[in-house]
């Protein structure tokens, strides 16, 4: 099937994986580059608040994207498993260029009054709801694009692809701000990197349409009868829910780990801004690099293996690396701290990114990730930060986050046990 599919498409390898995983880049840098900006798009869009309710209802506005996350992954999933994978990751990228685009050229407060948040708002709905869709069609793609052999490697690209979308936002925010005056930024410079998103999306777009379909019609037939939704919540619930909470490790080592440590370094380590972005862009890159060697490395030595051996060391380690960091803080520790964690954190991800699509059948698949992965990363990862952050504040103790996610990757180890390793084995 793998071969076929790609014999018939015309492409190799790496370009099914590049225009597989180009929405998921696309969708991370755009998350950071909103995060670089939301002061300026504060400012000129909220301009009746102070400057700190300001700041708040930018970061507000951008929040809800995890709101509808879910409702993404789950819409689209389910027209992936009755429409077609293809199909799917098409309407992805063509909603996250428009919203891109939105944000590039929505007017501000000053021009069009209220109207103005409103665009914004809609805009990071919109992308929200294509950035959730977007990871069960792709991931789903590459595993039906793998063989019995490469699945793990296949899948793992389209987590990498979420640390380079990561690196790339944090390089181009620095340079837009390194290259232009403050005024310039302030005022229009801003904009420029979201017209970047705007030019991608064409061109993933493009490759993407070269894509062989990978849902054969049998199983569509059936999707269209008795709804992949239905089935993954009936059917399949045991699954659904085992494969949340494998999630749920991952989920939250990523989000402390890549978003809340820079930040925590800042506020309560007290090192300097410059530090976080340079620690945030060797955490992406590290990510991106251990993602296809852990992909690799789960094909050879097995899913499960892989998955318990990171697992546990991350659980072992993060209170140490948290413990030396604050003694000696730094910017060389923290980048080391950070590249540390960041291995395991893709050594526990990858594997079970990959277990979850070759344990539903596929005329659910990608259904079955959008309500394990999107959902667990929505709300168990994408609260991390917050629930951290509460932490800290509650206990007085800056190294509590380490606790979480040691606790977080104690509860994931338990719903492993029934989860079935199929490594090397041919899926339908």
């Amino acid at each position: 099937m793998a071969s076929l599919a790609l014999e018939k498409a015309g492409l190799s390898k790496t370009q099914v994986v590049a225009a597989t995983t180009l929405g998921t880049a696309l969708e991370y840098y755009d998350f950071t580059i909103y995060s670089f900006f939301a002061i300026q798009i504060g400012k000129l869009f909220f301009p009746s608040a102070s400057p700190v309710n300001q700041f708040l209802l930018s970061i507000g506005v951008f929040g809800v994207g995890f709101v509808v996350r879910p409702l993404g992954g789950i819409v689209i999933g389910a027209y992936a498993d009755r429409a077609g994978r293809k199909k799917a990751m098409v309407l992805t990228i063509m909603l996250m260029a428009l919203s891109c685009a939105l944000i590039a050229f929505a007017p501000t407060y000053a021009v069009a009054g209220v109207f103005a948040p409103v665009v914004v708002l809609a805009a990071r709905l919109i992308q929200g709801f294509a950035a959730g869709g977007e990871f069960g069609p792709g991931t789903t793609l590459l595993v039906e694009y793998a063989t019995n052999n490469s699945r793990a490697f296949f899948a793992s690209w389209n987590f990498a692809a979420t640390a380079l979308g990561l690196a790339l936002g944090a390089v181009v925010a620095t340079l837009v701000n390194v290259s232009l005056p403050k005024e310039v930024v302030d005022d229009w410079g801003w904009r420029l990197p979201f017209l970047l998103g705007i030019f991608a999306a064409p061109v993933g777009m493009l490759i993407r349409r070269r894509l062989e379909e990978t849902l054969s019609d049998a199983p569509a037939h059936h999707a269209k009868k008795h709804g992949a939704l239905k089935a993954a919540l009936t059917t399949h619930l045991k699954l659904t829910f085992l494969g949340t909470f494998a999630e749920l490790g991952g989920s939250v080592s990523v989000y402390i780990t890549a978003f809340f440590l820079p930040n925590h370094a800042v506020r309560t380590l007290h090192l300097s801004p410059t530090a976080s972005v340079i620690s945030g862009v060797v955490s992406s890159l590290t990510l991106f690099v251990a993602a296809p060697i852990a992909g690799k490395l789960a094909d050879r030595f097995t899913r499960k293996r892989v998955l318990v051996i990171s697992r546990v060391i991350l659980l072992a380690s993060v209170y140490p690396a948290f413990s030396v960091l604050s003694a000696h803080p730094s910017i060389t520790l923290l980048c080391a701290v950070s590249a540390f964690l960041a291995i395991f954190v893709a050594g526990q991800i990858v594997p079970v990114l990959v277990m979850i699509p070759e344990l539903f059948p596929r005329e659910v698949r990608a259904t079955g990730i959008a309500l394990t992965y999107v959902v667990s990363a929505s709300f168990f990862g994408g609260f991390s930060p917050l629930i951290a952050s509460w932490i800290v504040e509650r206990t007085g103790n800056p190294l509590a986050p380490a606790w979480y996610v040691a606790a977080a990757c104690a509860v994931s180890l338990v719903p492993v046990i029934w989860l079935r390793d199929r490594t090397g084995e041919a899926i339908n």
